[in-house]
């Protein structure tokens, strides 16, 4: 019998963290799924632990190591469900992920795509913190200018959108989610987004060092899906290191913005205060110290006009 949705999970060398992961997926409330399992060539025991797991529902392949970009395009080719749900093999989902996102793309039948809220957590698995987006599909499009409004792992996209766009463009390594939502934003696709937390993140000094370098290349993605070539026009195939010193002054300004926007202010100050020791330089580090150090009410005040400034220049 073909399921209603499949999980799309790729890992690398994921052996600390897939079995959370896949419990997660493999408990859920909702059941009609399969697991498409992805070991993009991992070195560790990942494979061990994957085949650990007897369940019907899963479906392993072992790949070469090519990177996320092509394992998932292969995902998505075996994957027999007409939902595709992405999820990355470090972090994992609330019991009831897939029954709210079915229900939304199932009661809107106009809805390509749903996304979530998110947590925070360490690689431990400890709470730092919620990631809350836009609800609607004119905001998200709005949030879309500027930055990716969704976290990868949460997303559930019907199938046949993903191949009317081509899928994840192979030319890029990193940041393929970005473009990917570009291009079905451009074909106007409408987007949705569950507001409230289904998913859990895992972040590291590392993943947050190397996500603020791919920040440099979110405008070069736009302007590449704005191109008659569309998704052939960039590609980017790594980034730049990034020194021990910058790495751990960046993990303490990402922990000092979780904790500031979850209310946790004098939290948030030791965090700033670390991350301006290790770069003394960064202005940014300077205003989210100062929005920490202003009365609550004010600080939310400054939020939203400043908020209100950046979706109006949007909108000329």
């Amino acid at each position: 019998m073909t399921p209603k949705l499949s999980v799309i999970m790729s890992a690398y060398n994921s052996s600390e963290t897939i079995e959370r992961a896949m419990n997660s997926i493999l408990n859920q409330s909702f059941s009609d799924f399969e697991l498409v399992v992805l070991n993009d060539g991992s070195t560790d025991d990942t494979e061990s632990k994957i085949l650990s797991f007897d369940d019907d529902r899963i479906r392993y392949h072992r790949l070469d190591h090519a990177g996320l970009t092509k394992a998932l395009n292969f995902g998505i080719s075996e994957a027999q469900g007409a939902i595709i749900v992405r999820h990355d093999s470090d972090d994992w989902s609330e019991s009831d992920r897939f029954a709210k996102q079915v229900e939304v793309l199932d009661g809107n039948p106009d809805v390509s795509l749903v996304s979530s809220w998110h947590n925070v957590v360490d690689v431990e698995g400890n709470y730092l913190g919620k990631k809350p987006t836009a609800d609607n599909d004119v905001s998200l499009k709005r949030m879309l200018r500027r930055r990716n409004p969704f976290c990868h792992g949460t997303v559930a996209v019907r199938k046949s959108v993903l191949e009317a766009v081509g899928g994840y463009n192979e030319e890029l390594l990193f940041s393929q989610d970005y473009d990917l939502w570009l291009r079905l934003a451009a074909a106007g696709y409408v987007f949705a987004c569950i507001p409230e937390p289904l998913y859990n993140y895992s972040i590291s000094p590392d993943s947050i060092a190397k996500g603020w370098l791919k920040l440099a290349y979110a405008s070069d993605i736009r302007d590449s899906v704005a191109n008659p070539d569309g998704q052939q026009g960039f590609s980017v195939s790594g980034i730049a290191a990034v020194s021990d010193r910058r790495t751990n002054s960046l993990w303490n300004y990402a922990l000092g913005s979780l904790a500031l926007d979850d209310g946790r202010r004098g939290r948030a100050l030791g965090y700033f205060a670390k991350s301006l020791v290790g770069n003394p330089i960064q202005s940014h580090g300077y205003m989210k110290l100062g929005a920490a150090l202003l009365p609550a009410g004010i600080a939310r005040f400054l939020a939203r006009r400043i908020k209100a400034g950046m979706e109006s220049n949007d909108k000329r």
